[in-house]
């Protein structure tokens, strides 16, 4: 699948913090990954970021907490966190030093379309935004506990055909089980502070007329320098880093729909087109023309 492909080649690796980071696709729009890092704060890639597809994460072992939409949640073992199309999330260190071990799966909504087993991903259905689920039954997490350790052990290989039919095997049940009733949002969450959220809605909803962060800052009475170290307090990033990565997101359901380039970027607040490019590539790795291409070209249409 190109897409997947594209993403694993430019995924961002930092050399020797990188323990067993196995990439694997499964069918066309599946990538199932392991990631056992050892990160200190200097190399923790904590980056506000989005893109097409979901993104569950089986969280096994780690000082992390993760941002989404608004929401902090603070996993233990085999949370899972699930973060759907366009959300932009980031996972935050909580100490100098941690070993982050976890399951991560991305993939379309077509996803089983080939089994003809769209209920599998049910579970997804009804989520949009991010969330984090828990098994309210132990057996069940054990058993989800031991599949991925299968799978996990599975993606070491790469010995063809039957090989990548177990490994599609045990993604399928493990799927099975997070349609368990069990498998429920964790009630635990917290939130950023109400300022915070405020303004977060307010970019979101007017992201196609802010034109400064002076905009921002006035419509809320608050001076330029607040708003800006309230930002890099709780997302270690700058507001306007924040306002661009918003706008790459709604610049690809806009692409994907068949509007011209020219309008997409204006559409989404950009100056102009070769900004917008400029943009779209530095958080995409790709143009907004490549893009297109590949997600035609791909027939993801769901």
């Amino acid at each position: 699948m190109k897409l997947f492909s594209h993403y694993i080649e430019n995924q961002p690796k930092q050399g020797f913090e990188i323990r067993n980071w196995q990439d694997r696709l499964v069918g066309e729009y599946f990538c199932y990954s392991y990631r056992d890092t050892l990160y200190d704060r200097s190399t923790f890639p904590c980056r506000l970021h989005s893109h097409d597809y979901y993104e569950l994460v089986v969280f096994e072992e780690g000082e992390v907490h993760y941002l989404c939409d608004g929401n902090v949640f603070y996993p233990t073992r085999a949370d899972m966190m699930i973060v759907p199309p366009g959300k932009i999330h980031v996972t935050v260190p909580d100490s100098e030093k941690t070993n982050y071990k976890r399951h991560v799966f991305y993939f379309y909504p077509s996803a089983f379309d080939f089994i003809r087993s769209a209920c599998l991903l049910s579970f997804v259905s009804d989520i949009n935004e991010g969330k984090l689920l828990s098994f309210q039954d132990q057996g069940l997490k054990e058993e989800l506990c031991g599949l991925l350790e299968d799978l996990k052990a599975l993606s070491n290989k790469n010995n063809g055909v039957f090989d990548g039919a177990l490994c599609l095997s045990y993604v399928i049940q493990a799927f099975c089980l997070l349609n368990n009733k069990s498998c429920k949002p964790n009630e635990e969450t917290a939130h950023l502070p109400e300022n915070l959220l405020n303004i977060q809605r307010y970019i979101d909803t007017n992201i196609s007329r802010i034109t400064s962060v002076s905009d921002i800052a006035s419509h809320f009475f608050y001076s330029r320098e607040y708003v800006s170290r309230l930002f890099k307090k709780h997302f270690d990033t700058t507001i306007a880093d924040y306002i661009t990565k918003r706008r790459v997101a709604e610049s690809r359901v806009l692409i994907l729909q068949g509007m011209p380039m020219i309008e997409v970027a204006y559409g989404v607040g950009f100056g102009s087109l070769s900004t917008f490019i400029r943009a779209f590539r530095a958080e995409t790795n790709m143009t907004p023309s490549e893009y297109r291409k590949l997600r035609r070209a791909n027939e993801i249409t769901k």
